[in-house]
């Protein structure tokens, strides 16, 4: 388990790196380059990700599964396909992000910053 709790990673190119049960808290990752990243259940909660790019033409999808994204700020993320399946996003900001095609079964999105538009209903 990596520790990079409070590190600076601003525009960092993280590409397809493995950060599986990492400790990111607090850390700013703004800007980064988070295609293909796997962060299986690891723990971001207050962390900055505010204009990532997790998008990924390749198809390689991140993998956030369980990760713990309380009070992230993810405005203007690009997150398309991205697996964020029992994550806590409580008290994110996902303004501008695009979580089109996002895995979101079992996420938490309460205390919400800004409203979550959605094109579709959601059953």
């Amino acid at each position: 388990m990596a520790n990079l709790s409070r590190c600076n990673l601003t525009h960092a190119n993280l590409c397809c790196s493995n950060l599986e049960r990492a400790d990111l808290s607090g850390a700013n990752l703004d800007g980064a380059n988070l295609q293909g990243v796997k962060m299986l259940c690891s723990n971001a909660e207050g962390a900055s990700l505010r204009g990532c790019n997790f998008e990924d033409p390749s198809g390689l999808k991140a993998n956030l599964e369980g990760a713990n994204l309380k009070g992230v700020d993810m405005e203007g993320s690009q997150m398309t396909g991205i697996n964020l399946r029992n994550c806590d996003l409580s008290g994110c900001d996902l303004q501008e992000a695009n979580l089109r095609g996002s895995n979101v079964k079992g996420a938490i999105f309460e205390e919400m910053l800004t409203p979550l538009h959605m094109s579709q209903s959601v059953r």
